[in-house]
């Protein structure tokens, strides 16, 4: 996508120097238990991604992935990726190693979770991720 948006701003004789460019993982989880965080979520994950296929498939469009008929399959499909801030540094270091992103983003709240779950998770994000990129 990064390579086709710089073509497209070249083709229309647009600059390409300070390109702000934003990409990130679909659902990203930073916690210091990541086995519990990811059984807290998991059901709530499956659902939002199985009705997100059905829809994406029935507007004629890719599915985010196969049926998830259960936590196995969620976790083999990738989609939530629930890491200590360790790992997500690292993760993230090498994604913007490969493609040169200015913004990162990721769904932090599975549906049917309240914010206040959330909310360890994001502090967590904060206090321990976000420096190691400042």
């Amino acid at each position: 996508m990064y390579d086709r948006y710089l073509s497209e701003l070249k083709k229309e004789n647009r600059p390409t120097d300070d390109i702000r460019f934003a990409s990130g993982f679909w659902c990203l989880i930073v916690s210091d238990d990541p086995e519990k965080t990811f059984a807290e979520a998991a059901d709530h994950i499956i659902y939002q991604a199985d009705n997100y296929s059905e829809w994406l498939t029935a507007a004629g469009l890719q599915p985010l992935s196969a049926h998830l008929g259960d936590r196995e399959q969620l976790r083999q499909s990738g989609l939530l990726k629930v890491v200590d801030p360790d790992t997500a540094i690292s993760m993230i270091r090498n994604f913007i190693n490969n493609i040169p992103i200015t913004h990162i983003y990721s769904w932090t709240l599975p549906p049917g979770l309240s914010p206040r779950w959330a909310q360890t998770h994001l502090e967590l994000f904060a206090s321990k991720v976000i420096p190691a990129f400042r």
